[in-house]
């Protein structure tokens, strides 16, 4: 699909948790760079925002590849009525943020979500115990908090993008423990909308409570040469050890067998939700200008 056919297609107010310079806000704006964007406070705002009909899309994080998937994510698209429409993963780029005037030596609180830290557990064992470790609602509101705070000791680990929004300098760049750092985000929807070329696809089932229930529905995709991408099981609330499974696959329900297959799934499973068939995509990365020497 064209640029312009994007574009054509995907109109309307976007959801995305957090603020202004969030990791979700940077990949709102490259999927949706003509669209208004409204901020939510948790994830399951952002899907509410969907399912009452006040935004036509969502952005919302859902697996790292060095720090694994982001739970409240699983749990949100089992339990809330919403489809996924596109998917893209964002190379991570995470900074120590402090006020002008603070030194790396004297930082003794950092601020930043609980993914971000964990992404950076090696930098942070690194500083020692001196250091208190403040989770955030996201990265940006970190960034925030320290510029309100104004204080010399406290810094956030966030994106580039913050540094710049809200007037801090960077105390260090690139912290965090690979530089492989990737953060996966889908794109959520009131119903599925699967475009042509479109090759990934996620249902979210549970299984009777026997031997060889699971294994059963993952042979259905084996015996058909379906790649299972990923699964994800989560408990289900209010039930006693009882768990729900999210499948990604490399399939299309374009495609009539892999349709017949999750029609038998649909009738045999005590759980089906089909959450669409989509495509994955990368953000782009941004490259910083080479610094000017001056003789």
């Amino acid at each position: 699909m064209s640029s312009s056919d994007k574009s054509t297609a995907y109109r309307g107010l976007v959801a995305c948790q957090g603020i202004e310079g969030a990791y979700s806000h940077i990949v709102a704006k490259a999927m949706f760079p003509d669209n208004p964007l409204l901020y939510f406070r948790n994830f399951r705002a952002v899907a509410r925002a969907i399912n009452q009909g006040m935004c036509r899309y969502g952005i919302l994080p859902i697996e790292n590849n060095t720090y694994g998937s982001v739970r409240d994510v699983y749990r949100v698209i089992g339990e809330e009525q919403v489809s996924i429409v596109r998917s893209t993963t964002l190379r991570i780029s995470h900074r120590l943020l402090a006020v002008p005037g603070a030194s790396l030596n004297g930082i003794t609180t950092i601020y930043s979500h609980e993914q971000a830290l964990g992404q950076c557990a090696e930098f942070l064992h690194s500083l020692g115990d001196k250091v208190r470790l403040v989770p955030c609602l996201n990265t940006a509101v970190a960034a925030r908090t320290v510029a309100q705070a104004g204080d010399p000791q406290v810094a956030a680990i966030s994106s580039p993008e913050c540094a710049a929004l809200y007037g801090l300098r960077t105390l260090k760049k690139d912290i965090a423990d690979t530089d492989h750092n990737y953060t996966r985000f889908i794109c959520i929807a009131a119903e599925p909308e699967c475009l042509s070329g479109a090759d990934r696809l996620s249902v979210v089932l549970s299984v009777e409570h026997h031997p060889g229930a699971l294994a059963a529905v993952l042979n259905e995709f084996a015996q058909a040469g379906i790649d299972m991408l990923k699964i994800e099981s989560a408990p289900v609330p209010g039930r006693d050890f009882e768990f729900r499974f999210y499948i990604d696959l490399a399939a299309s329900a374009s495609d009539p067998a892999v349709a017949e297959i999750l029609r038998r799934l649909e009738a045999t499973c005590p759980l089906y939700r089909y959450l669409g068939t989509y495509t994955e995509e990368t953000v782009p990365e941004k490259h910083e200008p080479p610094a000017v020497l001056t003789l």
